[in-house]
């Protein structure tokens, strides 16, 4: 006797659902039928859902009578077919349930509102909390696909985290971004981020494109092809780690005692499995058709099954140490956005190799900003994925005179010298060969000091100087608050205006104009300015003449700072603005009183009042003035690899009497006590100090070396939090 399989209405559907996906065409499918979904049985009447009118009418056109015999015949009994609009009203790729929105609007009415307090003008430009993370094994993958590919790979996880806006993973988590953003995080051009989309591009071996489908346009009704997608792949091992993990996994019985072999692996050195340094691809790599390897794929193939239970765990344990998950450097955003752009891709990932190499050591204090790397160029070209040495050699500037050049030459050659040196000019900021070495081998090893810190473009440089000079002479010429008001008036005169007008240099143009008569340049403040006092004009006019107002995002930046000042400035006493200064006067009295005579110049006895007795008797005894040692003290604490100061300071005299650290620390060294708390004073401020002796010994040491300062000099100074408005 035959039995009777009886179906449930939505078995019944998903049934038909399989049925014309077979009968029809991929296209046809994806377009009409997969996105109608069932939304309602009663009494054997099907509701069909569908997202518009011409999905509407093209389904009960076309396939209307289909399905309807083909659930009846199912079901072995008539049915009938209703087709209708339906929106869903829940996405269910959005990674959020229901009562996870409802929370978040019971959060919305509690708000918590948080801002960032920068404690001077260059934090507030670097932002350095803003940060994106690079794994240290994309490193190896540099000899295979260059440095563009991994800046590119690290744009789409940075957009792809942006975009997901840390959403709870449910199931699939796909979002949509803009290309214009990944080519702004990768520092490429849109032709050449299309350029390496292409198939058989490097970047297949982290990323594949997945098949594009058609859908509806919910506007239009009309068919269209869906974006672009691509899968992006998390932690690919590099053709030759593959190979040798597997290597090491054969030759130690992966085949017949998986769990011995993989147990030993675990407990091994990564360099007994890998090589270092990465060694250079193999010649027909260019050949090889990408593939996505992974510790767990390598070792599934191995085993020649599913890993589960303690395989799996295994599995996963070598893959952390191998590929080091944890093992990551931080690169800012403002690096790649501002600076990625202007070095180029294989230059900023030369800065990222050597600031990897340095570290702080927080137990003892060490910082370890000096490397070496040997090998010479050939093995710096090689970490690179370059296959020119000579290009890193022009990176640098030469050591040696390699002889007189041509008198005479081309504009294109010259061209290129310029274009090198700017290139040189601008690394050095980040990166300066200070030694070499000529190893056994016969190559050069080459040691490099490394600038751990971001420096600020040349633009923002200007920026910083005209802000941080603006603020100074407002507040020394007692035209401050005038300059508070300005600042808000200049704002919301900005906020009112169309936004056509406020972008660019039109932006500008609110503050002041630039006209050309005669080829001679003319810069008048606008009309704005007309209430300003002459004094707050003349600051203004000598502040602008510093920039380039022409220059992307040049006023936007400024008046933002100008704007963040005003918002987070020192609160002021209801007091006059002569009493102000009296207390001003009277608080660097009494930071200076300890430490100077009856003069008020720098007392030496005083300022050794901590060293021995006999290193004190002898320095109060040969020295004259205390000028040499308060100049050693500012020039020790500006070397962030100085521990001691004070006993450099002591040491120096000893061994030449009378001679002081020279340069900026000596020209600080001479202004008198009291002007140079005041200018410790300005230094802990948001706009810090003008002065150029300071900003070129002090413009990146953090507050911690400028305290250090004020220890070992005996001042006591009037930088309490509480008298900063947050």
């Amino acid at each position: 006797m035959n039995a009777v399989v009886e179906f449930s209405p939505e078995k019944a559907w998903q049934a038909a659902i399989t049925y014309l996906k077979m009968e029809m065409s991929r296209v046809d499918f994806n377009t009409w039928v997969k996105p109608i979904q069932l939304v309602e049985y009663s009494n054997d009447n099907f509701v069909i859902g569908c997202i518009n009118i011409y999905g509407q009418n093209w389904l009960e056109n076309r396939l209307s009578m289909t399905l309807q015999k083909f659930l009846s015949g199912v079901l072995n009994r008539e049915v009938k077919i209703r087709f209708v609009i339906y929106d869903q009203g829940v996405d269910d790729e959005d990674g959020i349930c229901q009562e996870e929105k409802d929370n978040s609007k019971n959060n919305e009415e509690n708000p918590i509102d948080l801002d960032i307090h920068y404690s001077s003008i260059r934090n507030f430009l670097l932002e350095p909390e803003r940060i994106v993370r690079l794994p240290v094994y994309y490193f190896r993958w540099m000899p295979y696909v260059g440095s563009r590919i991994i800046f590119l790979v690290m744009a789409m996880w940075q957009e792809y985290f942006l975009a997901s806006e840390g959403k709870k993973r449910k199931g699939s988590c796909k979002v949509s971004v803009r290309a214009e953003r990944i080519c702004q995080w990768a520092g490429m051009s849109r032709a050449q981020f299309f350029r390496l989309l292409q198939p058989g591009s490097k970047l297949g071996w982290f990323a594949r494109k997945i098949e594009t489908d058609y859908e509806i346009d919910k506007r239009s009704g009309r068919t269209k092809k869906s974006s672009n997608k691509y899968e992006i792949y998390e932690s690919p091992l590099t053709p030759g780690d593959a190979e040798d993990l597997s290597a090491f996994l054969v030759s130690h019985g992966i085949k017949e005692t998986p769990e011995s072999a993989l147990q030993i692996a675990v407990s091994a050195n990564p360099k007994e499995i890998l090589q270092y340094p990465v060694q250079c691809p193999p010649e027909d790599f260019e050949k090889m058709l990408p593939s996505y390897q992974t510790v767990q794929s390598v070792i599934k193939k191995l085993v020649g099954h599913r890993l589960d239970g303690e395989l799996e765990n295994l599995a996963n344990q070598l893959a952390n140490r191998l590929t080091g998950p944890g093992d990551f450097i931080l690169v800012s955003w403002y690096f790649l956005k501002n600076w990625l752009p202007v070095l180029g891709s294989d230059a900023a990932m030369f800065v990222l190799i050597l600031r990897n190499l340095c570290y702080f050591n927080d137990a003892i204090g060490e910082i370890r900003d000096e490397v070496w790397m040997d090998g010479g160029y050939e093995s710096i070209a090689i970490r690179l994925g370059i296959k020119n040495p000579r290009i890193v050699a022009n990176w640098l500037p030469a050591r040696i005179d390699r002889g007189k050049r041509k008198e005479k030459l081309s504009e294109r050659t010259n061209k290129e010298i310029s274009r090198r040196q700017h290139l040189q000019d601008l690394l050095g900021l980040f990166v300066q060969r200070t030694d070499h070495r000529l190893n056994a081998e016969g190559s050069y090893g080459w040691k490099f000091k490394v600038q751990r810190i971001d420096p600020l473009t040349p633009q923002h440089q200007a920026i910083q100087q005209a802000a941080s000079t603006l603020l100074m002479k407002s507040e020394d010429q007692f035209v401050l608050d005038e300059l508070d008001n300005w600042i808000s008036k200049l704002s919301n005169d900005c906020a009112q205006r169309p936004r056509a007008q406020r972008e660019g240099l039109a932006s500008a143009r609110l503050w002041r104009e630039t006209i050309n008569p005669e080829a001679m340049i003319v810069s008048r403040l606008s009309d704005l300015s007309n209430d300003c006092s002459d004094t707050l004009k003349g600051i203004l006019n000598d502040c602008l003449e510093t920039l380039d107002l022409q220059a992307k995002d040049c006023f936007e930046t400024l008046l933002k700072i100008l704007k963040s000042f005003k918002d987070s400035k020192k609160v002021k006493d209801s007091s006059t603005t002569q009493d102000a200064s009296f207390s001003q006067n009277e608080s660097s009295s009494r930071a200076v009183a300890v430490v100077t005579d009856s003069n008020g110049n720098w007392s030496l006895d005083k300022l050794l009042a901590r060293a021995d007795r006999k290193n004190r008797s002898v320095l109060v005894e040969q020295e004259n003035t205390a000028i040499p040692f308060v100049s050693w003290i500012i020039y020790g604490v500006s070397q962030s690899t100085i521990q001691n100061p004070y006993s450099l300071a002591i040491a120096k005299l000893k061994e030449n009497p009378g001679v002081g650290a020279g340069g900026a620390s000596e020209r600080l060294a001479a202004m008198s006590p009291r002007e140079f708390a005041i200018l410790i004073e300005q230094s802990f401020s948001f706009y810090g100090s003008s002065n150029k002796d300071w900003q070129m010994l002090f413009s990146v040491a953090n507050n911690d070396r400028i305290q250090l300062l004020v220890d070992l000099l005996g001042l006591v100074l009037n930088t309490k939090e509480d008298h900063w408005q947050i």
